[in-house]
């Protein structure tokens, strides 16, 4: 990962408010990277970051494919998304998002608290090198079978 970060964000129309009050209070780190937004995101960031933000231009059905694609393409370092934990388990599109996000083992933050942790790394400012035998592990689906490990045996 370069030092300049490329972060979508994600958010509904029920957590606008997070978004906003996030966004200014990481206002300084934020406006350090490149941000791309789905959706009414997008204009909620120009508004709190003062500057341009890059958006989906999709339209709601295709954003997320279009984000999936990003990430299998090696074009977006971070994920965070600001949803109710329901939204985003019943939502087919970020399960996929999440899925890519694994496989090509990026930062990806499904709450405000992880959020805030992410953005106030001390790693988010700086290059990073992805470990790439673990990205090779993710994408041989050997996460698909479970295994079989004996228990031991309480004393």
């Amino acid at each position: 990962m370069n030092k300049k970060k490329n972060i979508a964000i994600i958010t509904s129309a029920t957590n606008k408010t997070d978004l906003i009050e996030w966004s200014y209070f990481n206002k300084d780190v934020l406006n350090k990277h490149d941000i791309l937004a789905l959706g009414s995101a997008a204009n909620i960031l120009e508004g709190t970051l003062n500057k341009k933000v890059n958006m989906s231009g999709q339209g709601k059905t295709g954003e997320l494919a279009a984000l999936r694609n990003l990430i299998e393409n090696n074009k977006i370092d971070a994920v965070i998304v600001f949803l109710d934990a329901e939204e985003f388990m019943h939502n087919s599109g970020l399960l996929s998002i999440t899925e890519a996000a694994i496989k090509n083992n990026i930062i990806m933050a499904a709450n405000r608290t992880t959020a805030d942790f992410v953005i106030n790394s001390k790693l988010i400012d700086n290059e990073y090198k992805i470990n790439l035998d673990e990205k090779k592990i993710a994408n041989k689906n050997s996460f698909a079978e479970p295994k079989n490990y004996p228990l031991a045996k309480a004393s």
